[in-house]
């Protein structure tokens, strides 16, 4: 129940971000004088949904992965998102013209934000469904 539980959750945080993401681009079309800070924060929004997406597959939740392999898992995502925030702050640094490098790092944050404020509302409300019947 509780794994059930959890993938729910899970697709919930996912499906929330692309919402967001639409709105941004909702915003992008309708709002042409902020073109730059929303192009920064779509860029940055892209590198956030990489956020969101390798938080989550990388638990393992479903394959029961354990100690040195799970460790392992968890080092290389925190690379490859160390890596993609350098990449979309040096292309948002070499193309300010196009993008705002603000709003895009807060974007990529708000993959950080979605998957915290998410996973901690589950952890905090335990559900009635976890007892034994």
């Amino acid at each position: 129940m509780s794994v059930d539980r959890l993938n729910k959750r899970l697709r919930t945080i996912t499906i929330s971000w692309l919402v967001f993401i639409g709105l941004t681009v909702l915003g992008w079309i309708i709002l042409a004088d902020w073109r730059v800070a929303l192009n920064g924060l779509l860029l940055g929004e892209v590198g956030g949904f990489y956020v969101v997406f390798s938080m989550i597959r990388q638990g393992h939740h479903n394959r029961d992965t354990q100690g040195a392999a799970l460790f392992a898992s968890g080092m290389v995502g925190m690379f490859t998102r160390l890596i993609l925030i350098a990449a979309i702050m040096v292309i948002s640094l070499k193309f300010r013209a196009v993008f705002n490098p603000y709003t895009a790092l807060i974007g990529y944050l708000l993959g950080f934000v979605f998957v915290f404020v998410g996973l901690y509302s589950y952890a905090m409300n335990p559900s009635d469904n976890t007892k034994e019947k």
